[in-house]
C-alpha cells in the first residue's frame, strides 16, 4: 500500500467517525453538497457582484474577465465529466468493503458502486470557479478556497463519496484548465463581442444568462441528464 492510499484511508476513517450518529447531522452535511444554494449559488452571486461592479467612473471593468471565465468553467465540467468516464475504475470510500466506513442516514452504498470517484467533479469545478475571484482579490479567492473546504470537501470526505486524492487531483485539475483556458479564451475577441451584445441586447442576454447561472449553481447536473438521455437514445437507435 502506497503512502497516498494510507493517507487516503487515514482520513476517510477520521473524518468518517462523525457519519451516522446523528439524523440531523447527516441531513445538514448532505443538504450542504446536494443543494444549489451553498454550491454553486454562492459562486453565482460572488460573480455577478463583480459583473455589476463599477469603478469610480461608472464603468463596468470585470466583465470581460468573468465572461472569460464562465465560458473557460463550460470546458472544465466537460472535460472532469470525461475523465471520469475514460480513466480507470476508482471505488468510493463508502464503497469500499475492506474500509468498513459507516453510511452516513440516508445514504446507501450500494448506489455509488457504479460511479467512480476519481477524479473529483465537485472540487475540479468549484476550484475552477474560484479562479475569477482569486483574480479579483485576494480575500476573495481565499474566502471562497476556505468555503470550498468547509461546504464541498469535508462533506464529501463525511459521506464516503471521494478519498482526499480524488479532491486534489480534481483541484489541480480545475485549476490548471481554468488558468491555462483563462489565457487562450482571453485572447480572443469572443469575450468581447459577449459583453458588446450584453449591452446592445439586454433583454437577450440576461434571460441566457439566467439560465446559464442557474445551470452552474447547479453544477449542469441537466445538461449531464439531457447528455446521457442523448447517448442512450444513440444506442438504441444504433443497435
Amino acid at each position: 500500500m502506497t503512502l497516498i492510499e494510507q493517507t487516503d484511508r487515514a482520513i476517510a476513517l477520521t473524518t468518517n467517525q462523525f457519519a451516522g450518529r446523528s439524523v440531523v447531522v447527516d441531513r445538514l452535511v448532505n443538504d450542504f453538497i446536494s443543494t444549489a444554494l451553498p454550491n454553486g449559488g454562492v459562486f453565482v452571486a460572488a460573480l455577478s457582484w463583480i459583473w455589476f461592479e463599477t469603478d469610480k467612473n461608472g464603468v463596468h471593468p470585470h466583465r470581460r474577465k468573468v465572461v472569460t471565465a464562465l465560458l473557460a468553467v463550460m470546458v472544465v465540467a466537460g472535460a472532469s465529466w470525461l475523465l471520469k468516464a475514460y480513466l480507470p475504475f476508482r471505488a468510493r470510500p463508502l464503497a469500499d468493503p475492506d474500509l468498513g466506513l459507516r453510511a452516513p442516514f440516508g445514504i446507501d452504498p450500494i448506489s455509488l458502486n457504479d460511479l467512480s470517484a476519481f477524479p473529483s467533479g465537485h472540487t475540479a469545478f468549484f476550484f475552477a470557479l474560484s479562479v475569477p475571484l482569486w483574480m479579483r482579490s485576494r480575500w476573495l479567492g481565499a474566502a471562497a478556497t476556505v468555503w470550498i473546504l468547509l461546504m464541498i470537501c469535508f462533506p464529501l470526505l463525511h459521506q464516503g463519496d471521494h478519498w482526499p486524492s480524488d479532491m486534489v487531483v480534481g483541484a489541480v485539475v480545475g485549476v490548471t484548465l481554468m488558468l491555462v483556458l483563462c489565457t487562450l479564451i482571453g485572447a480572443t475577441g469572443l469575450p468581447d463581442r459577449i459583453v458588446r451584445f450584453s449591452e446592445t441586447h439586454p433583454p437577450i442576454f440576461y434571460t441566457i444568462a439566467w439560465l446559464f447561472a442557474l445551470e452552474i449553481a447547479e453544477l449542469f447536473f441537466d445538461v449531464q441528464l439531457y447528455l446521457r438521455d442523448a447517448a442512450l437514445l444513440a444506442r438504441a437507435l444504433l443497435s
